[in-house]
């Protein structure tokens, strides 16, 4: 049947369904919810553990675009505990809208609307910045409080030098401690670092060919984990400091990636397409430790909730949550010590 599980370091999932294709999800930062973007234009979160949706975000005006939610993040402020402030959610959409929600109430706090299709966004570690990214290969950099575009970070005109994007940018991520810091990766086949102190990007890596939230930066190590929408090089893990490729993986079954992230240092959990699955990697010892496979669609969404052991997965309408079994990563957890 559907999200058939194997390998078994995965518990089977609670399986909740939404209106429309779902594009991402994101757990906050407590652990108890997990935001949708959906191809219809609409937010939805749920509950993990539960099958059904608790709030739908949709703008109030017939303005709504019915283009897809490309990105969807909570905002941490102070404690986790903290829910007035903790249900603050940045929304990108392709219509080139990005918006903040009040998640329990439903209301629509602001609005920007950039010239282009917006893919994707993301907070800065102290979250008093974001970043979004899109079709034109610009990053624009806004403030937190004030909404306002801060900087805009693009490639320079020399054709020498590779400073900046060349094409799409399909995902961003900043460095987990460095509000400064951030990577961006997208079709030209190049992950860009950049400083928010300098208009050009200081340094890149060639090789991942990123079409979706598949770029992640350990909080512990720094390492960085690309997935390629390939089937070759699919699955790779580069040191932060030099660039230099530290492993690649390979799945079992072919599959070209659209999402990817850490769960722990060394092991990530991968999702994709063509072979519609998910996989729990352990990229030092070049395994997969299990997963989801002959899912009904492309894996477009994926996430992790450390404390809550936790991850949520988006393939089609359905969102899957499962828990990972204690004993794997007490093996693993044996192993770093």
């Amino acid at each position: 049947g559907d999200a058939t599980l194997y390998h078994g370091c995965l518990k089977p999932a609670i399986t909740s369904y939404a209106k429309s294709e779902l594009m991402c999800c994101k757990f906050n930062h407590a652990g108890d919810l997990i935001a949708t973007g959906n191809a219809n234009g609409a937010v939805t979160v749920f509950q993990p553990h539960s099958s059904g949706a608790v709030y739908e975000l949709r703008p109030s005006s017939g303005a709504l675009s019915h283009l897809p939610v490309t990105g969807v993040h909570f905002r941490k402020v102070g404690s986790a505990s903290d829910a007035v402030h903790n249900n603050i959610l940045l929304a990108s959409y392709s219509s080139g809208h990005v918006r903040h929600w009040h998640v329990t109430t439903g209301q629509c706090l602001s609005t920007i609307k950039e010239d282009r299709e917006t893919l994707a966004a993301a907070y800065s570690s102290d979250y008093q910045s974001f970043v979004t990214v899109g079709s034109d290969c610009k990053i624009h950099l806004y403030d937190e409080n004030s909404l306002q575009l801060v900087s805009t970070f693009e490639k320079s005109s020399s054709s020498s030098v590779m400073d900046g994007h060349a094409s799409r940018v399909f995902a961003v991520r900043y460095h987990p401690s460095d509000p400064t810091s951030f990577l961006s990766g997208g079709w030209d086949d190049t992950i860009q670092f950049w400083d928010t102190r300098q208009s050009y990007s200081v340094r890149r890596i060639s090789g991942p060919h990123i079409c979706g939230d598949a770029l992640d930066i350990d909080p512990n190590t720094h390492d960085i984990l690309t997935g390629s929408w390939s089937y070759s090089d699919t699955l790779q893990v580069w040191d932060f400091a030099s660039g230099k490729l530290l492993s690649t993986f390979q799945p079992t079954l072919q599959c070209k990636v659209y999402a990817a992230c850490w769960l722990r240092p060394g092991v990530a959990i991968v999702g994709g397409t063509q072979a519609h699955l998910t996989v729990v990697v352990d990229t030092k010892a070049n395994k997969e430790l299990g997963g989801m496979k002959d899912l009904e669609h492309s894996v477009y969404g994926l996430d992790y909730h450390q404390r809550s052991n936790t991850i949520a997965v988006a393939a089609g309408n359905k969102l899957y949550s499962s828990v990972v079994l204690g004993s794997t990563l007490q093996a693993l957890h044996s192993r770093e010590h």
